[in-house]
Parts: C-alpha cells; structure tokens; sequence
C-alpha cells in the first residue's frame, strides 16, 4: 500500500464497512492490512485502527474506553499529511475530534447520545 497510491479494495472495503457504522468489523479489516504492512502507513493504519475500536467502543456504551481510543487514534493520524493513503485524513479527524467533543459531553452527563454523528470516510470521487 502506497500513501499517494489508488485505494487498494481491502482498503476501500474496510471503508465501507466503516461508512456502514460496522465499527468492530472495520476494525478487524483494517488490523489485518495493519498485520501485513510494513512501510510508512503503518502507524496510520493503527491510529484508523484506534478510531474504529473507540466507536465500538461507543456504541456498547464504554464511553471511557471510547474516549481514550478517540484521542490515541487520531493523535497517531495527525503526523500524516491531511490526504493520505488516498483518503480526506483531515477532514476526518476534524469529524472523529466533533463526535469525540459530544462522548466527552455525555461521560460528564451534560450530553445527548442523539447528537453524536459518526463520520464518514470520503472516497475519491466523491462518493462516501
């Protein structure tokens, strides 16, 4: 996998999954290509990895555990550039950071489970 290269269809589809709320199977999919790679986007498959098991995490109702994943994850993303591995990286983390904002919210009891938007994955060309 290359970090200017086309998307590879294992990649697209743990997209996919993730874009379909299937948070734990994005997670498997994703820690599979992570199993196999060994160049540069390792780290930032792991922090993908991360964000994955935090939604999980979110949707059984461990918001700690969702929290902590929330803020490791993007941490290991964010020393990537903001499109990579053909992926809207920034605009991603900036969704992660706003859906994190609102768990944080709930943890304290001043939040509203309603308001958590889970974010998509942009496509090139468009599609999500």
């Amino acid at each position: 996998m290359t970090a200017e290269g086309a998307l590879s269809d294992p990649f697209r589809d743990g997209i996919q999954l993730f874009n379909e709320e299937y948070f734990f199977e994005a997670h498997e999919h994703f820690e599979g290509m992570w199993h196999l790679e060994r160049g540069q986007g390792r780290a930032f498959l792991q922090g993908l990895i991360q964000v994955c098991a935090g939604f999980h995490h979110f949707q059984n109702g461990n918001l700690i555990g969702a929290l902590d994943l929330l803020r490791r994850g993007p941490d290991k993303m964010r020393k990537y550039p903001g499109r990579y591995m053909g992926i809207d990286a920034g605009g991603l983390l900036e969704k992660v950071e706003a859906a994190r904002t609102q768990i944080e919210l709930i943890h304290r009891g001043e939040g509203d489970r309603s308001k958590v938007a889970f974010p998509k994955i942009e496509l090139p060309g468009g599609g999500a």
